[in-house]
């Protein structure tokens, strides 16, 4: 029996044995935990005993499903691997809405059919050959095998299936996974960037909606989507001419392991594009043309930058340098290099240095969505994310697009000054800091929190921070170290006359406003000084309309444990 055959006839023998159970009180009992971790109903282990005796009958295979994790079938060495979703839509078959499958994916396994370790390392879900998935409620069987495309057999007849042509988000019909739904996709929902939405609760019938076009696409940007319940769609789908991604545009090939998850786009080409460009990586499919900016009082670092230009220019790839990196190297350059005009043709900007540096960039950048690859030429380095010996892999992962980035709220603000003027401040990546002219002069705040007093303060001075800067001089200061992706700012008195004069947390959506009750001040925003304050102004800062992007690297938390061991 042929692969595909075999797979219609699993699905078959499943409907037979599920559509007596719809009714039934016991088929919604929780008979135990399955190997992904959720709970498995009566109805799903019958469905997989049904499906283990189907495959006994005509073949040795192994067998991975939800319920059961993985299974050696049959005596004989496994001819094939199986990919099983006995009921796809438990709820809704529980409940007798008329939207559940069987999904079932096979492969050959042509190489390790000896050694199962080996064989469950290297298989990946691009090894799948056939994927068949029925509607147990209507009987309607969609299905695929590779290189011969993609079909419906709905009342005994064949149909030739496709992907739509939709291009324009606004006209098209969008299925969508809202399990702890994310706040991207509450956005998208809310803003009505498409026609209409869909929510089925059954991913693989959802899937083979999107190959005959009823659907124009599927999502899930939750990294929640199970092996099992997209391997038969990703084969029909691929068939039918669809893309089937990840959230950043990153074809989709999990190992063939029960507990492999990932988020999912499905569509063709054209929307695809749009919706990674909303919920995932779009830089991705932006052209690549690097900005370069280094610290330039450090032989090092110059020479680092040397290498990154030589590395660009032998892959071909497009760079541009500020003014100071360029001046620093243009009698070394072995060809003219343009400098950086219009900071909105780079997609990416490299950093190589330390924080400084990275706050440089981030002033260079201007709001603008542009993230940062930063190569860390000091110590720790809590901006920056790469080793100098990571460098050339970390502008390979741009080019080729396997990368993520990072988000970080910025602080921005106005200066209400006591002349009845105001001041419009820089926005800040790390901190603004309200410090005193003269040495050891006290100074003294009121603290504002959404209109609200809160503390008067005397103190050399004060500090609104940044998860960014917390561990910066918010850290030195006393201040508590905050992850970068948290949404909030703190609030840092510098040397307070007060015991009780302590860092606060406040949240990202309030307004701080510091007002000055005597002497002048400077105004200093990530190290450089804004404007001198005089007394009578008022500080207001609330969270950015723009914020900066940080490709990911090293962990946050082992730069933590080298913080640790300083």
């Amino acid at each position: 029996m042929d692969m595909l055959d075999m797979a219609l006839n699993i699905a078959k023998d499943i409907e037979k044995s599920v559509k007596p159970l719809i009714g039934w009180e016991k088929s919604n009992e929780v008979v135990k935990i399955g190997a992904d971790g959720t709970p498995t109903k009566r109805i799903d282990l019958i469905a997989e005993n049904v499906a283990i005796n189907s495959i006994e009958k005509v073949c040795s295979a192994i067998l991975i499903s939800e319920e059961i994790g993985f299974k050696k079938i049959g005596k004989n060495k496994p001819e094939y691997v199986i990919v099983l979703d006995p009921v796809d839509g438990t709820y809704n078959s529980l409940k007798d809405i008329p939207f559940y499958s069987a999904a079932v994916a096979i492969g050959r396994i042509d190489k390790f059919a000896d050694n199962f370790e080996e064989m469950l390392k290297n298989l990946k879900m691009s090894d799948l050959e056939v994927g068949v998935v029925r509607n147990i409620a209507t009987g309607d069987t969609y299905y695929a095998e590779k290189g011969k495309g993609a079909y419906l057999l709905k009342k005994g007849e064949k149909k030739s299936i496709s992907i739509s042509n939709s291009s324009n988000l606004k006209d098209s019909s969008i299925g969508l996974f809202a399990h702890d739904i994310s706040l991207d996709t509450l956005k998208f929902i809310k803003d009505r960037r498409f026609r209409r939405i869909r929510l089925f609760g059954s991913i693989a019938l959802e899937m083979c909606y999107v190959a005959k076009g009823a659907l124009d696409a599927f999502i899930n940007v939750n990294e929640t989507t199970r092996l099992c319940d997209i391997a038969a769609g990703y084969v029909i789908i691929k068939e039918a001419g669809g893309i089937v991604t990840d959230k950043n545009g990153q074809e989709v090939n999990l190992d063939l392991d029960v507990n492999s998850k990932v988020s999912v786009i499905c569509s063709n080409e054209i929307l695809h594009k749009k919706l990674v460009g909303i919920f995932g990586n779009r830089w991705r499919i932006k052209p690549t043309n690097f900005g370069i900016i280094s610290r330039i009082d450090n032989e090092e670092s110059i020479a680092v930058a040397l290498d990154v230009i030589n590395y660009l220019d032998s892959k071909g790839i497009k760079y541009e340098l500020d003014s100071g990196t360029y001046n620093a190297l243009k009698d070394r350059l072995v060809k003219e290099c343009n400098v950086i005009s219009n900071i909105e043709e780079i997609s990416h900007m490299i950093s190589i240095g330390g924080d400084g540096t990275v706050l440089r960039a981030s002033k260079m950048i201007r709001g603008n969505e542009i993230p940062i690859i930063c190569i860390n030429m000091g110590t720790v380095g809590f901006l920056t994310e790469f080793s100098k010996d990571e460098i050339f892999s970390a502008i390979d992962s741009i080019i080729c697009g396997c990368y993520k980035v990072e988000k970080r709220t910025k602080l921005m603000g106005f200066a209400k000054l006591s002349d009845g003027n105001q001041q419009i401040l820089s926005d800040s990546l790390n901190e603004v800091v309200i410090t005193t002219k003269n040495p050891a002069k006290m100074l003294h705040f009121e603290v504002y929190i959404d209109g609200n007093l809160v503390e008067d303060v005397r103190a050399d001075g004060i500090i609104v921070s940044t998860p960014n800067g917390s561990t910066a001089y918010s850290l030195s200061s006393g201040g508590p170290i905050i992850e970068p992706t948290v949404e909030g700012f703190v609030i840092v008195p510098i040397c307070p006359f007060k015991l009780s004069s302590r860092p606060l947390v406040v949240n990202a959506n309030s307004e701080i406003k510091i007002k000055l009750l005597k002497k002048s001040t400077y105004v200093v925003i990530d190290g450089n000084t804004e404007f001198e304050a005089k007394k009578g102004d008022e500080i207001v800062l609330r969270k950015s309309e723009s914020n900066a992007y940080f490709v990911k690297g090293d962990n946050f938390y082992n730069k933590l444990k080298k913080l640790s061991l300083m």
